[in-house]
């Protein structure tokens, strides 16, 4: 048996969270419909703005730049096309820019790219091409050194409506065949919207699937690639009405569209998506503790079995929680008591 000795410090406070939401400026909402804010530096972002006041649905990509913390100085950009509609752009680390397009009757959803090393213009990305289907929402992320691109589409091979999917482009700049993001996201319901936090690695995603807040809700899963947990419902972000095309720009504070009460309109309430940006902000909790009684019990010798937490490892740390050792030790009360009768206020 080893002897070893801890001292326990329990701290006066925690850390907990509020979240601050707020619309955005008139400077860039409008009676339309603005989706996809990607803040991509300290004071520049862009999105895609949707109008439907022509005879038919005109979708751009504009940016604007932040001043005095205002978002302001709205400009169409050059990503756009006089003969297709473009949304959801993506940057990539190498150059690429990852955008999707349709045709101005709105069908022939397509995902392509502008390579900004070179001068060919807007090429479409293959993607396996499966005939009428959509293929939407491009997002670059990277896993470790791999970039990827998460994306959507109702193509065969999918759990239910719209699904996401994933392909992963090699050291070329080449995509890869596209994979089912798993049915641990993908349900018989929609998913769209995914985005990769790369603060914590978890997916960000939408979808109208059964037992949500309502319409569509923002849900996150912890994992990989296709490798997910089962999502959990970000219920702070939510409402009844819909909420999609999440994105962060840095730990704790990031964007979405929603169409929820105060959303701008023309004539019909509900009907249009604002931009709207998100806060989380720590706050300090009290702990009830009193010192007093834990300075009792200090020092407190403790017997460890065996290897534990990880045996047969060298390492110095363990990914376990305090709840899981103490579980563990607990099973094996009497041995520890057996051990050192002076055990039983620690258990």
């Amino acid at each position: 048996m080893r002897k070893i000795l801890i001292i326990i410090f329990i701290p006066f406070y925690f850390l907990g969270q509020e979240i601050e939401i707020k619309q955005l400026p008139g400077t860039i909402n409008t009676n339309g419909a603005e989706i996809g804010f990607l803040q991509t530096n300290d004071s520049t972002a862009f999105f895609t703005g949707i109008n439907n006041e022509k005879e038919f649905i005109e979708s751009s990509i504009y940016t604007c730049r932040l001043i005095n913390n205002e978002w302001r100085d709205k400009r169409y950009t050059k990503y756009n096309s006089d003969i297709l509609n473009t949304a959801n752009i993506s940057f990539s680390k190498r150059g690429k820019v990852v955008l999707s397009s349709c045709n101005k009757e709105m069908r022939e959803y397509k995902i392509g790219f502008i390579d900004t090393k070179q001068s060919e213009g807007y090429r479409e990305i293959s993607l396996a091409y499966q005939k009428e289907t959509l293929n939407t929402q491009p997002h670059i992320s990277k896993h470790n050194s791999q970039e990827v691109l998460y994306f959507v589409s109702n193509r065969k091979g999918g759990f239910g409506g719209l699904d996401i999917w994933l392909s992963i482009i090699d050291k070329d700049g080449n995509f890869g065949i596209p994979i089912n993001a798993g049915n641990k996201i993908n349900s018989l319901a929609d998913e769209i919207t995914p985005f990769l936090n790369n603060n914590d690695g978890d997916i960000y995603f939408s979808s109208n699937r059964k037992n949500g807040v309502g319409g569509f809700d923002i849900y996150k899963a912890e994992g990989k690639l296709n490798l997910w947990d089962k999502p959990k419902n970000v219920k702070e972000l939510n409402t009844q009405q819909d909420e999609m095309y999440l994105t962060f720009y840095n730990k704790n504070e990031g964007y979405l569209s929603s169409n929820r009460k105060g959303a701008k309109f023309e004539n019909e309430e509900y009907c249009c998506n604002d931009i709207f940006s998100f806060k989380y902000i720590p706050t300090k909790v009290e702990t009830i503790t009193t010192p007093l009684d834990i300075h009792n019990y200090l020092p407190l010798a403790l017997y460890f079995h065996n290897d534990e937490p990880d045996n047969f490892t060298m390492n110095s740390t363990t990914q376990k929680t305090y709840k899981d050792t103490y579980i563990t030790y607990f099973k094996m009360k009497d041995e520890y008591q057996r051990q050192n009768t002076n055990l039983n206020d620690f258990f």
